[in-house]
């Protein structure tokens, strides 16, 4: 997404050859990450990381390619005005609005009313969820797998999760 839409990003990856519990040969179809980065029209650049004297060099070259806006491209609109009005025509909510107005199945005050009762009830989500506590670490599962046995929960039911271990060396949860 940063290559997309060109943003004066610095990304360094520091490559200690390992990918979580396994070596990073076998953990990438090319253990070359730098390369990487043509790929998404961003430069890659491989140096050793123990010398800091060329990290510094190549960061400062880095730094000031994003400082320049190399590559930064900034618009008010992600889409073209003229695509937006485009879809904007072929909205299928509007489409069925005016199906229903033609075909008298539904008057200017009764979709307007619908409108008004549906911006209500997403306005009363928003309160609920805004006002409700966060969900127990128990429930960190639920609802997430179309089998939840297959993963998740145990023999007896109780979610993996529930173990402290679960989570052992992964990010707080």
């Amino acid at each position: 997404m940063a290559a997309l839409w060109k943003l004066p990003i610095v990304f360094v990856v520091e490559n200690n050859l390992w990918a979580i519990g396994m070596s990073h040969l076998r953990a990438t179809s090319d253990p070359q990450i730098w390369k990487k980065g043509p790929a998404f029209g961003m430069p890659g650049v491989h140096i050793d990381g123990m010398d800091v004297l060329k990290v510094r060099k190549v960061a400062k070259e880095a730094i000031g390619r994003a400082r320049r806006g190399e590559g930064l491209e900034l618009r008010d609109e992600l889409r073209d005005l003229a695509e937006k009005a485009h879809y904007a025509m072929r909205d299928p909510i509007t489409a069925l609005k005016k199906y229903m107005a033609e075909n008298k199945l539904a008057s200017e005050a009764e979709l307007e009313a619908i409108e008004k009762k549906i911006d209500e009830l997403v306005e009363d989500a928003v309160e609920l969820a805004d006002k409700s506590p966060v969900p127990a670490r128990s429930q960190l599962l639920e609802n997430v797998f179309a089998d939840p046995r297959s993963f998740g929960i145990e023999p007896d039911g109780k979610y993996r999760c529930e173990d402290p271990k679960f989570t052992e060396g992964t990010a707080h949860v």
